[in-house]
């Protein structure tokens, strides 16, 4: 018997028009290979455009000699070999302000106030000849010396020998010309001062109303006027009862002084026509209405950084901040462009995060803050909010200002308002493909913030150029990135088979995940998914907070200011937030290296005093003598503080714990140094750009 075996079934032959099996998946990959390098080289596109982007300014301004004359760094690496003494010791040390010839047309001059002397001219506010008359030898020497108190002029008396104080003191009186050959005037003999009696003060109150003095002071002696002196620079009237600020010297004598020989060419005049008694009964008056120096009992803090006045306040605090260092276009030799004050325009490079041109804040309509309302721009300062972005920080450092005061925040933003309007128009950010963004991130160790590894501040005007809008053009690359990859997936739905590509979409969540990281540390801070509080709050956290409770409260009170201002004067973006510093620079002025500020003995300041470190801070001379670049220690902007915040912030640096890190010592220009000026974010002992 035989079974009959069952047939096999007939061999499935796929329709003509069918792929051969595998066709499918190939088009897949050959399809998805050609979508990604198409993204990748768009991609590559925007990368090309930030780094080639703005590679020029728009424009560079150079000042004429007369106005601004342009120093090298450092000043006494370029003193002739034929100088004199007298005229090394000044080219070395007072150049940098009052220019190479006197004529208080130096490289840092735009930024302090007052205004450096015009050596070479015949008006000298602090003197004891009489008005109109020069100023004689001994008291050129006695300004040299000792300095003016909370101002930009520093006491040189610790820092040259005697023989450098006689020959540079002969130096100015030889830059006078004619005033060095006219005959010297005699001196003023100041009299035996009488007793100070209640009617006596009462006379010096009447003739203070009499004379018109609140006319510039006030009727409470506050001072705070805003004028101009002879050349047109901005001058305020001093605060009479505020006696550490008086530049000229605080005892009865030297206020007795100013009163006859007047303060030209500042608005304040001689006194010349009122008898001795009458100007004693004036400095009677003005001793019967001083406050308590701060810090002491019963003082209480009342600078111009406390004003009622939100434009008096809000003046002092840009005037006196770092606003300027960023928002002022600078020259080829790094002097300020005074007439665009804030009107933006330098370049910043901060890869990965981007390239950015500083923003014009000046009240322009257009361009600048015209249209925002005082509100918007007290946000965009603390926050880094605005209404169209989130401010990167590492741009602007909002982090670091978002501990002001709601009332010190709008009060910048009013004064902002009172500018002259500049129309500068400021390009948008530009940004670097999302792949190097990304990729740059997680490999610096700092993947949300992205820290980049330098920072570049270029000069000259990179606002108000011509040709294409760059920042659209990555825009559209964007755009097209994600037309690209929508084209693709709708291929993916109407040409594959969903057994063929839904399977592997599910297996690849790994590589979705992925791309979702990449897209989230590339956007990271700009999304703004973190509270500006949060974000402020862990950069600053490091930042010491001295225990007070064995204070007075006035010294408590003294310390407590000065932490705030060293949080929002930015110090803590140079020196860390524990001051030690270490942090490079390289560019025109060479290597530098941001002090150690700590209160330690050897590598900090805990060996200076209190004078020493307020020099630094306002002046730019350092313990030993050593000018310091105005733009590596703004000493240009902060000669506009006020005493009682230098002396607050003197009070908190001794209160630092010590940190016993040195800095590398400082190296003069070379060829290997950045041509563009750098700062690195990290320690970095290498001198050059490298």
């Amino acid at each position: 018997m035989t079974i009959a075996r069952p047939s096999a079934p007939p061999p499935v032959r796929p329709p003509a028009d069918a792929a051969p099996p595998g066709t499918a998946a190939h088009r897949l990959l050959r399809w998805s290979v050609a979508a990604l390098v198409v993204v990748l080289a768009l991609d590559a596109g925007r990368s090309l455009i930030a780094h080639l982007g703005w590679a020029e300014p728009a424009s560079l301004w150079q000042p004429d000699a007369s106005r601004y004359a342009d120093i090298a760094w450092p000043p006494s690496a370029h003193v002739p070999a034929t100088a004199s003494r007298g005229a090394r010791v000044y080219l070395e040390n007072c150049a940098i302000c009052h220019g190479p010839e006197g004529r208080g047309n130096g490289a840092a001059a735009p930024s302090l106030a007052p205004r450096p002397r015009d050596l070479a001219g015949t008006a000298f506010k602090y003197k004891s000849t009489p008005e109109g008359a020069p100023p004689s030898p001994d008291d050129l020497r006695r300004v040299v010396e000792h300095g003016l108190a909370a101002s930009a002029m520093p006491g040189f008396g610790s820092v040259l020998a005697p023989g450098d104080l006689d020959a540079v003191v002969d130096h100015v009186v030889a830059l006078g010309g004619s005033r060095s050959t006219s005959r010297e005037a005699e001196p003023i003999v100041v009299p035996e001062r009488p007793p100070v009696t209640p009617a006596v003060v009462s006379r010096g109150a009447a003739l203070y109303a009499a004379q018109g003095c609140g006319g510039c002071h006030g009727d409470d002696l506050r001072g705070g006027t805003v004028m101009q002196d002879a050349a047109g620079h901005d001058v305020t009237s001093r605060d009479l009862t505020a006696p550490w600020t008086f530049r000229g010297g605080a005892a009865p004598h030297d206020v007795f002084l100013r009163l006859a020989t007047g303060l030209a060419p500042s608005p304040m005049p001689a006194y010349a026509q009122l008898s001795d008694s009458d100007r004693w009964a004036l400095v009677a008056f003005m001793e019967s209405k001083a406050r308590i120096a701060p810090g002491e009992s019963g003082a209480v803090l009342a600078g111009p950084g406390q004003s009622a006045d939100p434009l008096v306040r809000g003046r002092y605090l840009v005037r006196a901040g770092m606003c300027g260092l960023c928002h002022t276009e600078v020259s080829a030799k790094g002097i300020y462009r005074d007439e665009h004050y804030l009107a933006g325009g330098i370049r910043i490079g901060a890869h990965p995060q981007g390239v950015f041109v500083s923003r014009n804040l000046t009240p322009d309509r257009e361009t600048g803050l015209g249209a925002w309302s005082e509100a918007e721009i007290a946000r965009a300062i603390r926050d880094g909010r605005t209404e169209a972005r989130l401010l990167n920080v590492w741009s602007m450092p909002w982090i670091f200002l978002h501990g002001l005061s709601d009332p010190d925040a709008l009060a910048i933003a009013r004064y902002l308002k009172t500018l002259p309007p500049v129309h500068n128009a400021v390009p948008a950010p530009l940004h670097y493909g999302t792949l190097e963004t990304a990729l740059s991130k997680l490999f610096s160790g700092d993947v949300w913030l992205g820290r980049p590894p330098v920072i570049t501040y270029a000069s000259g005007n990179y606002a108000g150029r011509g040709g294409p809008d760059l920042a659209r053009l990555q825009q559209a690359l964007v755009v097209l990135q994600l037309v690209v990859v929508a084209a693709w997936l709708a291929w993916l739905a109407l040409n594959i088979p969903a057994p063929l590509w839904l399977p592997m979409g599910r297996r690849s969540w790994r590589g979705v995940a992925g791309c979702t990281a990449l897209l989230t540390i590339y956007a990271t801070p700009m999304l703004g998914m973190l509270p500006a509080d949060m974000v402020s709050r862990e950069a600053l956290r490091e930042v010491p907070r001295p225990d007070t409770a064995t204070l007075t409260p006035e010294r408590a009170a003294l310390v407590d200011r000065g932490r705030y201002l060293f949080v929002n004067a930015s110090c803590v973006f140079c020196h860390g937030p524990d001051g030690r510093g270490g942090l490079k620079l390289s560019g025109l002025p060479g290597t530098l290296y941001t002090a150690n500020i700590s209160s330690d003995r050897d590598a900090g300041i805990g060996a200076w005093s209190d004078a020493e470190i307020a020099r630094a801070i306002r002046t730019g001379v350092s313990r030993s003598g050593r000018p310091l670049y105005w733009q590596a220690m703004p000493w240009d902007h902060f000669s506009n503080l006020d005493e009682e915040d230098v002396m607050a912030l003197t009070a908190y640096l001794r209160r630092l714990p010590p940190v016993s890190q040195p800095v590398p010592d400082y190296r003069p220009p070379g060829p290997d140094d950045c041509p563009v000026y750098t700062v690195w974010t990290e320690p970095n002992a290498t001198p050059g750009c490298r």
